[in-house]
């Protein structure tokens, strides 16, 4: 477990005086022309893959260069961060995960992989809110209600997870509601909506933006939000606090990683555009008709808030020995 020393330590790889400022247009320029890459390690078509593009194709117009959106959902995500974290050290190669993903190294024991050591922080950009969605079918109204029927029948009903948030969700759902549930793993929300939708799985804690169709259209129940505050799309819906459920809680924040062998006037460079790219209006407006939002954060805020994080998954990964899919 990475101390909060070191993650401070590789924040600051991101401060740069006046003669490092000098150089980043420079090394602006030696990238001028080329394509950069943007690795996503989640399926094409989420709520995730949304936020990635919108900021990838405003990421071309902050830096003048061409950025291509790559899926890469294998390998609960390290596939992505390995490849981002062995690229070059011009700073080519960049990756989008979600906040949840810094834990996939601690629940694939044995991974080998260390994500503050050799992934450096460029920044927030963005936030997905979540819900629980139940199938209709099931006799509950409210999560008390869904607590009550899933105690009587241990371990029958079916849970769907993809990220670790939704892996984290359930396993918070089962302490606080003292029940037993079967999680089935999918690579995406996307690849666990048309089971949820024929009750193969009966339950699931995902993005409120893939499930708000099918929620509005009858064909799901939204019994919670998981957030401070209730979804303004979705006022009469309350949140898993309100509920009695407050320890359900998971971070759904989204944030751009470069390899940590990258100059810090590239690392700079790259967090200058990304920070525009998120105070863009039309950013922030494409991001909320669907149920997102933006999130800024600099890559020292990024540090911390990944090393209060990983302290957080650590002990969860430990009391509930979950395990990557």
């Amino acid at each position: 477990m990475p101390s909060l020393l070191q993650i401070t330590l590789l924040a600051a790889c991101c401060l740069l005086g006046p003669a490092g400022q000098a150089h980043a247009t420079e090394a602006g320029a030696a990238n001028a022309g080329k394509a950069l890459r943007l690795l996503v390690p989640l399926p094409a078509g989420g709520p995730s893959d949304f936020i990635a593009r919108q900021a990838a194709q405003h990421l071309s117009e902050a830096l003048g260069q061409t950025v291509i959106v790559e899926n890469k959902p294998s390998g609960n995500g390290l596939l992505a961060a390995r490849e981002v974290a062995a690229a070059g050290p011009e700073g080519q190669t960049l990756l989008y995960a979600p906040g949840s993903m810094i834990a996939t190294p601690l629940l694939a024991k044995g991974s080998g992989f260390d994500w503050v050591q050799e992934l450096a922080p460029l920044g927030k950009i963005g936030r997905v809110p979540f819900g629980l969605a139940v199938h209709p079918a099931l006799p509950a109204t409210t999560v008390a209600e869904l607590a009550t029927h899933a105690r009587s029948q241990p371990g029958r009903l079916n849970v769907a997870t993809s990220t670790p948030s939704e892996i984290m969700a359930a396993a918070q759902f089962m302490q606080a509601a003292g029940v037993e549930l079967t999680r089935v793993p999918y690579r995406g929300a996307t690849q666990a909506l048309p089971d949820l939708l024929a009750g193969r799985v009966q339950l699931m804690f995902g993005p409120l933006a893939a499930l708000q169709a099918q929620v509005r259209a009858g064909a799901l129940r939204l019994l919670a939000v998981l957030g401070p505050e209730r979804s303004a799309a979705f006022p009469e819906v309350p949140t898993m606090r309100e509920a009695g459920f407050a320890a359900v809680a998971v971070p759904t924040w989204q944030a751009l990683y470069v390899s940590a062998r990258v100059a810090g006037t590239r690392q700079q460079q790259l967090a200058r555009a990304l920070a525009t790219v998120a105070a863009r209006p039309d950013m922030r407006a494409e991001l909320d008709k669907r149920l997102l939002a933006v999130e800024t954060g600099s890559p020292q805020e990024l540090a911390a808030t990944i090393a209060q994080d990983l302290g957080s998954w650590a002990a969860l990964i430990d009391a509930y020995k979950l395990t990557a899919d």
